[in-house]
């Protein structure tokens, strides 16, 4: 098993207030939250690989999203990515793909 460390955030007031209510709505903590958060950025099934494979282009689902996140992506199907596209739009998918790696 891998081991935790503490991780200081600084938050707005307000941020911070509601996630521990959404927190105690789940029956969690803030902090597994943030943990399972970085698990979807970082595409990492568990924290038990120690070198974690970079998010990819490609349509692959992880296996173990949280429930609610696993209804919605079941709900919407697999990503199209045969999309015909004007010049303008083409370019701003590509800058936003860019901009978010």
């Amino acid at each position: 098993m891998a081991t935790k460390s503490k991780l200081t955030l600084r938050l707005d007031d307000r941020l911070k207030e509601r996630a521990k209510r959404l927190a105690e709505e789940r029956g969690t903590s803030v902090s597994k939250i943030v943990e399972e958060y970085f698990r979807l950025l970082l595409r990492e099934p568990n924290g038990d690989d120690p070198s974690p494979e970079p998010a990819s282009d490609t349509n692959t689902v992880p296996d173990d999203l949280p429930p609610r996140t696993r209804e919605m992506v079941d709900a919407l199907g697999p990503a199209t990515t045969d999309l015909e596209l004007d010049a303008d739009t083409e370019a701003w998918v590509d800058a936003m793909h860019e901009k978010h790696r």
